[in-house]
């Protein structure tokens, strides 16, 4: 914040009176004026130009969201200059929602047209599968999801890949001893060699100079809030390049663009690895039957680009915060060992199919998401025609949030809403229980594409590291951070983990 406020100080002077007539020519060309609808949804004061900027000129806070969702109820309302928002909450009125074509779209956002001009030098529209919409999205999507079933995905080859990095990050945590681990970055290599193996076919080992690099550059700690104002002024002002937080960001989805393509083209020249199962072989594959001009290199590698940056960001942070709850709940952590020892026992390793014979550890694992709560308000979407929604009328163009922040906290959801307890996901009889309030990768047409991923790394990880060893949190510097507006970011601590037991 202090970084933002520096900046805006900066602006302050002969350049001031300059920006805002440029700023309010445009937004006059651009027809932006228009204040609160008829029959819009109730919320903040919508002015012509600036919307609701007059009441949080730095964008909402979390605590602003929390406070409309219980001031107007399911459907709510704010601007940011011409971009209309509607808060979508209630599980119910959430499925409903986003399960039509007309909230299918994503709005354009620097994380998208940073991401094509970085990868195609802006000759082609926006790539990959976040940042498309309609059929190219569709398209790309079935490619995604079909390939990914076709590679081993739920069975035992993808387990297989899975289990062989988690041998060796089992190894890590073997040599340590015991001694205490600062482990913000601790799941980062692991989680993108998972990847890795899946996409390119290879992995790295932890001790690669430029490998490990490209995971600092993965894991900055740059927050692209699309809710903050100046993410909604139109680009030609460019203001975002010259905030420091968001030129830092730029600067490293730059670099990942560029270790990406340079991958690429070292694939291309390995006959091994271009005729192997990976996904990348196969969309090469797709490329070279010249069916479909959609299948391209310059929208495979945005496909690639959005696999890590969805893929990694969540897994790792979950994994991250999974050890710190455990760390501070030792009474749930001695039910999880008790229930994989009895379950599975001290013979053979964890597998996925193992998950329906374990309720507690299920729960434990789903209810670590529930607590971190990493999408707050996922990433917004925006309606391609005019629609209604909660009995209200939406304007085609409005941005609509998703409010998994309630569903995930709200006490009429959940037995114990503000506490960490596997006992949410579980009936009287100790047996697993869903929750239909639980969306922890969103919901709908948008529902993240690679959740199926995430789910088994997740349980593969966790049940691993559970079944070899003792956490205990040592230091705790700093905790979960709800901050942020749209995703909560992991706790920073030390942990050490000490030996249990072997597997075969």
């Amino acid at each position: 914040m202090s970084n933002i406020l520096a900046w805006g100080e900066g602006l302050v002077g002969p350049w001031l009176p300059t920006l805002l007539l440029v700023l309010f020519t445009t937004l006059l060309i651009l027809n932006v004026f228009e204040g609160r609808p008829k029959n819009f949804p109730p919320g903040m004061m919508i002015l012509p130009v600036v919307g609701s900027l007059l009441s949080m000129p730095f964008g909402p806070s979390v605590e602003m969201l929390r406070g409309l969702r219980k001031k107007y109820g399911d459907v709510a309302s704010f601007a940011i200059f011409g971009n209309r928002v509607v808060m979508v909450s209630g599980p119910k009125l959430i499925k409903e929602t986003f399960s039509r074509k007309n909230t299918a779209d994503h709005p354009d956002f620097i994380f998208g047209s940073g991401k094509n001009i970085m990868i195609t030098n802006g000759r082609t529209p926006n790539i990959g599968i976040i940042a498309t919409n309609g059929q190219l999205w569709q398209e790309q999507q079935r490619f995604f999801l079909r390939h990914l079933s076709g590679l081993g995905l739920g069975k035992s080859t993808f387990e297989s890949l899975i289990t062989d990095e988690i041998a060796e990050f089992i190894d890590v945590l073997v040599k340590e001893g015991g001694r205490p681990i600062e482990m913000s970055h601790l799941f980062h290599r692991s989680v993108i060699n998972v990847l890795w193996a899946l996409v390119m076919g290879k992995r790295y080992p932890y001790s690669h100079a430029r490998f490990n690099e490209m995971v600092k550059d993965f894991f900055v700690p740059a927050d692209f809030n699309l809710l903050s104002p100046d993410q909604h002024i139109p680009h030609i002002f460019k203001v975002i390049e010259y905030i420091p937080t968001h030129r830092q960001g730029l600067k490293s989805l730059k670099k990942i663009c560029s270790f990406i393509k340079e991958e690429i083209k070292e694939f291309m020249t390995n006959e091994e690895l271009k005729n192997g199962d990976n996904f990348t072989a196969l969309y090469l594959k797709e490329i070279e039957k010249k069916e479909n001009p959609n299948f391209n290199l310059d929208m495979m590698e945005g496909v690639i680009v959005d696999m890590f940056m969805a893929g990694m960001e969540t897994t790792s942070s979950t994994l991250t915060t999974s050890m710190y709850l455990l760390g501070k709940h030792p009474h749930v952590q001695r039910r999880v060992h008790e229930e994989l020892d009895e379950v599975v026992g001290k013979e053979r390793c964890p597998s996925f199919y193992d998950m329906e014979s374990l309720p507690y550890v299920k729960a434990t694992i789903q209810e670590m998401q529930r607590t971190f709560n990493l999408p707050k308000f996922s990433l917004p979407h925006i309606t391609n025609e005019d629609c209604k929604i909660g009995g209200y009328d939406i304007p085609k163009g409005t941005w609509l949030l998703t409010n998994l922040d309630d569903s995930h906290k709200n006490p009429e959801y959940w037995k114990n809403s503000n506490e960490f307890d596997p006992q949410n996901f579980l009936d009287e009889n100790g047996k697993y229980k869903w929750n239909n309030a639980f969306m922890p990768f969103g919901t709908g047409k948008r529902i993240c594409t690679g959740e199926q991923v995430a789910k088994q790394t997740l349980f593969l990880f966790f049940t691993h590291v559970m079944q070899k060893f003792n956490v205990t949190l040592v230091k705790e510097h700093s905790p979960i951070d709800d901050t942020s507006p749209l995703f909560t970011r992991p706790p920073r601590y030390t942990a050490s983990f000490t030996s249990r037991s072997t597997c075969g």
